[in-house]
């Protein structure tokens, strides 16, 4: 028989009516509650500290470089701009994506599989920040983009770096979004509360995590009050 520690870390959906029992919308008192606590859980993981990792590498790189122009500012204004819609597009596409059979073959990826483990078990932060297979295949990644446009390494590392700050303020918001604390800021308690209308109301809207505007620009931030519960949050809409 499956233990229950089993169904939350393996691959098999844990049942709608145990997540129900589980994991209400109230957070458990384990969570942390205050600032330093929050502080000191969030720098306890893995995933922000390698990101921030790479912040200072590639922003000391190009600081070190110096000679800063317009450019530079073009391209961070870019990375700032595409972001919200990189959020909404790896959610929607990526994250719950819906296995398939495929000439008579079920095709599924681990990534959509840890974030449909995030759905029936949001309050347990194992599952809140990007797991480390996909740091595995991003870093290579960025060193690669860098090694083929080494011409212009400059702008490359302005952007990259650029670009992982912003990821790491998305670890931020969505770790927030799953703790009882949250700074007195009106747009992390906006974040925050849009981001748990996707886990308690519908899974189908507010698709945006650290960012919302790309929500607003594509139509999926209605009113919450016009929003009808979907039901299927946890299991989104399978059985496993």
């Amino acid at each position: 028989m499956t233990t229950e520690a089993e169904r939350i870390n393996g691959r098999e959906m844990i049942a709608a009516s145990e997540t129900a029992k589980r994991n209400p919308m109230r957070p458990p008192d384990t969570l942390p509650r205050d600032a330093k606590t929050a502080w000191k859980v969030f720098l306890s993981h893995p995933s922000p500290l390698m990101i921030a990792g790479f912040v200072v590498l590639f922003g000391g790189w190009r600081i070190y470089y110096g000679h800063f122009t317009w450019v530079d500012a073009l391209l961070a204004a870019a990375a700032v701009a595409y972001f919200p819609f990189n959020e909404w597009l790896i959610h929607v596409f990526m994250l719950h994506y819906k296995p398939r059979v495929v000439f008579g073959k079920k095709i599924d990826f681990y990534l959509p599989v840890t974030h449909r483990r995030h759905h029936a078990d949001p309050w347990n932060l194992d599952w809140v920040f990007i797991p480390r297979h996909i740091h595995a295949l991003t870093i290579p990644v960025n060193l690669l983009i860098l090694w083929a446009l080494w011409p212009w390494k400059e702008w490359v590392l302005t952007y990259l770096t650029v670009y992982l700050m912003l990821g790491l303020h998305y670890e931020w918001v969505h770790y927030l979004a799953h703790i009882p604390w949250c700074p007195e800021n009106s747009y992390y308690q906006r974040r925050v509360r849009e981001h748990r209308y996707h886990h308690f109301r519908n899974e189908n809207f507010w698709w945006g995590v650290s960012m919302g505007l790309g929500d607003r620009v594509l139509g999926t931030a209605p009113a919450v009050e016009t929003t009808s519960r979907s039901g299927t949050t946890s299991t989104l809409g399978m059985n496993k």
